[in-house]
Parts: C-alpha cells; sequence; structure tokens
C-alpha cells in the first residue's frame, strides 16, 4: 500500500494542441476539444497493477479493475474514499470491466480457468454481486446502447448474454485462423466486429451470426522496409469499433495504424499511418454519435478526433504520461485514462477524467 493517499483533484480545463496526423490534413486553432475534468492519483493497492478501467456516461463514476482481483469504484465529484471489492475465490485479474449506460450495473471479467463474468450493483456505501456466469477464457466485454444485452469476447468464440435472464442468446464462433484480438458491438446491437492475429477484421449481423464484410490490416504501413533477411512484421488490430448504426467500421493495428471502413460498400474510408506510432491501448477507440472518431494519438500521450468528412485530426487531450488503458463512455462524450509511472521504486497508476467539447466547437 502507498504511504500517500489516493487524491481526486478536479481540475477546470485543460487541453493539447493540434498537430498533423499522417494521412489527414492539420486542422485550424481552434478551442480544445476535451477538457480534463478530474485526476485520481495513485489508485492502485499494494503495488499491484492495473489492467482495467470503466466510466459511466455521465462521469459520475469510474471504476478500476486490478491484477491481484480488486474492483475500485470512485465518484470524483464526491472525492470520497473508493468502493473497493472483487471475487475472493479464486482471486482473479479484473481483465476488463464495463457500466451499463444507466451507470447502475458493472460487469467484470476475471481472468482464470473459471473465467467468470460478474454483474454488481451498488447498495448503500457497497456494490453488490448479483450474478456470476461461467464462461471460460475470456478477454473483453461491450454493452449495448440499450444496456439490456452484454456481449463479451473469449478465445474462441463472442457470447450475447440476456442481462435480463442472464443466459447466452447469441454465439458467433471464432472465424479468424488464429485467436481473436479484439471486437466491439454497435450501439443497436444489429452488428458485431471482430479482429484476429492473423490480421483480418471482420462485421457480423448480431442477430443471424452471419458475415456482412471482411477486411484485413495485416500489410504493414511503415514507411521503411525490414532489414535484410528479416521476414515482414506480423500486423493485427489491437481495437475495433462500430459507429452506433453499424454502418462503419474501425481499427487501430499493433503499429498504430488508424484503419475506417464503409461496412456496406467496403470502401476504405480512412488510412492514418505514422512511421513511429506505437500499439494502441485497450478501450481507445469509440465513434461519436456526430459520425467523428476519438481515437489515441500516436505516442499514446492523449487522444484525438478525427473528422471523417474534412479528412483532418485534431487533439482530444494530450499530457506527459503515456496512456496505459482507456475507457471512452458508450455516446462518446467523454473518457477515462490509466496512467503508469515509476516513482521512488514503485509503479504508481493514475486516472485522467476528459470530458469532450461539443461538435460545433471543432
Amino acid at each position: 500500500m502507498s504511504a500517500t493517499t489516493p487524491r481526486i483533484r478536479l481540475l477546470s480545463i485543460a487541453f493539447g494542441a493540434a498537430i498533423l496526423a499522417s494521412g489527414c490534413r492539420e486542422a485550424p486553432p481552434a478551442r480544445p476539444l476535451a477538457a480534463r475534468v478530474a485526476e485520481i492519483t495513485e489508485v492502485n493497492t499494494a503495488d499491484a497493477f492495473v489492467d482495467s478501467i470503466a466510466v459511466t456516461r455521465d462521469a459520475s463514476r469510474v471504476a478500476t479493475g486490478q491484477r491481484n482481483g480488486s474492483i475500485r469504484v470512485w465518484t470524483p465529484a464526491g472525492g470520497s474514499e473508493p468502493a473497493t471489492f472483487g471475487p475472493t475465490r479464486p482471486r482473479q485479474s479484473i481483465i476488463d470491466l464495463a457500466f451499463a449506460p444507466s451507470g447502475e450495473l458493472l460487469a467484470s471479467l476475471g481472468r482464470s480457468g473459471e473465467g467468470a463474468l460478474r454483474l454488481w450493483r451498488p447498495d448503500a456505501s457497497a456494490w453488490v454481486q448479483i450474478a456470476s456466469v461461467p464462461l471460460g477464457r475470456c478477454l473483453a466485454l461491450r454493452f449495448n446502447g440499450a444496456g439490456d444485452r452484454l456481449a463479451v469476447m473469449c478465445e474462441r468464440e463472442v457470447v450475447v448474454v440476456d442481462l435480463a435472464t442472464n443466459l447466452a442468446t447469441g454465439l458467433i464462433t471464432n472465424p479468424h485462423r488464429e485467436v481473436m484480438t479484439a471486437f466491439d458491438l454497435a450501439a443497436n446491437g444489429a452488428r458485431l466486429v471482430t479482429a484476429g492475429h492473423e490480421g483480418d477484421v471482420t462485421v457480423w449481423d448480431a442477430v443471424t451470426a452471419t458475415s456482412i464484410h471482411q477486411f484485413s490490416v495485416s500489410r504493414s504501413r511503415r514507411p521503411y522496409a525490414p532489414p535484410p533477411g528479416m521476414p515482414p512484421p506480423e500486423v493485427w488490430a489491437v481495437v475495433v469499433a462500430l459507429s452506433p448504426d453499424g454502418s462503419r467500421a474501425a481499427a487501430v493495428t499493433i503499429e498504430g495504424t488508424v484503419y475506417v471502413w464503409d461496412v456496406a460498400t467496403g470502401a476504405e474510408l480512412l488510412v492514418d499511418a505514422h512511421p513511429e506510432a506505437a500499439g494502441p491501448p485497450t478501450g481507445s477507440l469509440r465513434f461519436t454519435t456526430d459520425g467523428r472518431l476519438l481515437a489515441p494519438t500516436g505516442d499514446r500521450l492523449g487522444m484525438r478526433v478525427f473528422d471523417l468528412t474534412r479528412k483532418s485530426t485534431r487533439v482530444a487531450a494530450a499530457g506527459a504520461k503515456a496512456y496505459h488503458v482507456v475507457s471512452i463512455t458508450d455516446d462518446a462524450t467523454g473518457f477515462a485514462a490509466v496512467t503508469s509511472a515509476m516513482e521512488s521504486g514503485k509503479l504508481i497508476y493514475d486516472v485522467e477524467l476528459w470530458r469532450m467539447e461539443p461538435a460545433s466547437g471543432s
């Protein structure tokens, strides 16, 4: 346990300057695209790794999940100590967290042989487990826009759970030649997108479990060839996203290249590559309701917004620390990011909370 008590600092405004992204023109200076509204310091306990984060739509709650099995829920505006809970037997690394759109239901996913999906609700000052669904080894969670269905990506399948019954109502068996690396569920619940380690990205009809379109990101977009005798690098999608209506799909690769496609026609709407970009943080991709795309910066030191109509990009948030993992609200009006740094020989995690400015300000 750190000797310092976690601190919640509410901020008036902070923002990054505009930069040029490869493949998109630089937008002229304008008012900021996001404001940093809160910062929570030292969110980890007992020097535990923080692997996951979730934020409610109104940004009133932020949850963090640790490798020692602890879940902590923070209320930044209240400035109070977080509620701490989680599975005790077995103690599972919390690999993913997700709030339902209402903010009154939290889903957690543990990594172990059991791989249980757990659902939690607030009760007075505590969070109470209301359901546990064993699913095997699973990796990621995504609610639909109504909050009545939850999609879970496992190693070999995507399972859709009806939250009224806690029963699986849909199943897509892994269509990829290798393991799945990322997925997303459209807000309307009608479409899914999955990615595989071989570099394919597939959009699905979530009801009939049939493929709608397949794309490939396997070709390296680095502007230089590998050294003589070295094979071309393996490239796959680390994060993927669908627009709320499922008409557009996006992906960011291990090289940091951003892709956007039109699902109906298969047309490639955007390829944004940078020679020095790094792999993106988990959770750092989401379409906004007005059609823009919130995506990571190439250096992992913030987030940026792509205007797909104008083919331009601007930084929405920037800082001195790299983002470790990101959670974007389901309507992309804000996001929370975990940063990590070594301080006095200890690995310390902080959380930044940002709110997006209206689209008219871009």
